[in-house]
């Protein structure tokens, strides 16, 4: 089944419940705005339940978009074994082997399976998946694209084999039996959200404390992945607060919720003090991605002067999706109405050189357009795999990025940018325009142009688990001792 729930402004959980009135599955947890949701319905699955957390009445709508039958479960075509262990065991199961020793293995050592290469600097990597029906399919994989895994002939065995940089660090799931339906590559591609889940035999799962399988991931960090400054080591004993409000722009026609860090034993008139305008603030606070976490250690260490965090809630993706790509609207209402208010609440005045503004994916175009057109509040952007090959409809210059056209015709000297991005942000087809390749295009203008630029590039896709590490390795660059 596929639908939406749409809630308004108020947050919301809904889930599948049992017959007896157990909760089998979390479908969306404290949702606001037009929500999606994809699931299968497991055995004894009898009702879908819409909870508001915080006492609340609540009007919501619940739209069921697509029930499809059991037919649409289809397999995929088989893939080479570049694994050498699965070589093997490919004819020795040929000759009668059963597989239990086999999953007994990667029980105890853990999935994926990590094999040498004989390429220096990289290593086979083979996720694995034991009894899908028809199919399996490999989200977060290292490529650019959702990865169908193939089944091993005459066995319980799924699997999906790279070759990949011994630097690599994803976050990645496995759906087993994802329906295929009449729709668009897109529809087809979002399915796997129905059963997609955490690896079970993988030792590092993101969420584990969350309330079911399907809401959880699977970290694979490889032992050459770099350092993620701030991610480890005990939490200081003085630590940040975090406060929020609800802030409604009459320009934009919404209210969304704001939340501020501020660091333990904040000073008003420190002038060291950074302002950091963080998009997509809730993803930003989770075990994924633990933003004021990364902060309490980096001050605490001297590694980062005093930071004040404002985390802009995006509302919901279509929401998003209207705002980050370049709305004006957005861009005014954040500069000249949502950080004047921060900075009145807090009784200080921020300083544009000490002020930076960053996101990823949508959040990155827009934190590249902010002190392009904003520099007097801006001086500072950290672009995390920006959406580059967003372009206008009105847009007819298709051999050069949108945003590499804007900062060819002007380029404000009295920035400073920080920009990353993915090996895995690559172009999945001949001709499409990538993330990867857009953001090389963008660095070269930027360098060109005299801008201060840093720039990066990750052995990961599009991921939190990158964007985590690269945000502070910004901050660091960017205003570090």
């Amino acid at each position: 089944m596929i639908g939406h729930l749409n809630s308004g402004k108020s947050p919301v959980d809904l889930a599948l419940l049992s017959k007896d009135g157990t909760q089998i599955r979390l479908l969306l947890a404290r949702n606001t705005g037009n929500g999606q949701f994809q699931f299968v319905m497991p055995q004894g699955a009898f009702a879908l339940q819409i909870l508001n957390l915080d006492g609340e009445t609540v009007e919501s709508t619940l739209t069921l978009d697509k029930v499809l039958p059991q037919e649409a479960l289809i397999g995929p075509a088989p893939s080479p074994l570049l694994s050498p262990t699965l070589r093997a065991l490919s004819d020795e199961i040929a000759s009668g082997r059963e597989t239990e020793q086999f999953w007994n293995e990667r029980a105890q050592n853990g999935t994926p399976m990590i094999e040498p290469s004989e390429r220096p600097g990289h290593v086979i990597v083979t996720f694995l998946w034991r009894g899908a029906e028809k199919n399996a399919r490999l989200w977060g994989a290292p490529t650019s694209d959702h990865t169908w895994m193939t089944r091993l002939a005459g066995s319980d065995i799924w699997f999906a084999s790279f070759e990949v940089p011994d630097s690599l660090r994803l976050t990645y799931g496995i759906a087993p039996d994802v329906p295929q339906f009449k729709g668009s590559a897109r529809e087809n591609r979002v399915a796997l959200l129905a059963t997609l889940q955490a690896d079970p035999l993988n030792h590092h799962p993101i969420y584990p404390d969350a309330p079911d399988i399907w809401s959880q991931r699977s970290e694979l960090s490889l032992p050459n992945a770099p350092e993620q400054p701030g991610m480890t080591g005990p939490l200081p004993e003085a630590r940040g607060t975090i406060s929020g409000f609800d802030f409604t722009s009459e320009v934009l026609g919404n209210t969304r919720r704001v939340d501020v860090y501020t660091p333990a034993g904040f000073e008003l008139t420190d002038p060291e003090t950074v302002v950091l305008v963080l998009f997509d603030g809730p993803a930003y606070q989770t075990p994924r991605a633990p933003v004021p976490e990364i902060l309490d250690r980096l001050i605490a260490e001297g590694r980062l002067p005093p930071v004040v965090a404002v985390m802009i809630d995006p509302l919901d993706s279509e929401v998003r999706g209207r705002e980050l790509p370049l709305n004006r609207d957005f861009l005014t209402v954040v500069a000249d109405d949502l950080l004047p208010r921060v900075a009145r609440d807090l009784g200080f005045v921020p300083d544009a050189t000490r002020t930076v503004v960053a996101g990823s994916s949508y959040g990155g175009l827009a934190a590249a357009w902010f002190p392009h057109e904003r520099p007097d509040v801006f001086g500072n952007a950290i672009v995390l795999s920006g959406s580059f090959w967003w372009s206008p409809e009105t847009y007819n210059r298709p051999g050069t990025p949108y945003m590499s056209e804007l900062w060819m015709q002007d380029a404000p000297k009295d920035v400073r940018l920080w920009m990353s991005a993915g090996l895995y942000e690559a172009a999945r087809l001949p001709g499409e325009v990538s993330i990867l390749e857009t953001s090389r295009h963008l660095r070269d203008i930027l360098t060109m142009a005299g801008v201060d630029l840093t720039y990066r590039e990750y052995a990961g896709g599009h991921d939190y688990l990158i964007w985590r590490g690269a945000l502070a390795e910004g901050l660091i660059d960017l205003f570090g001792g």
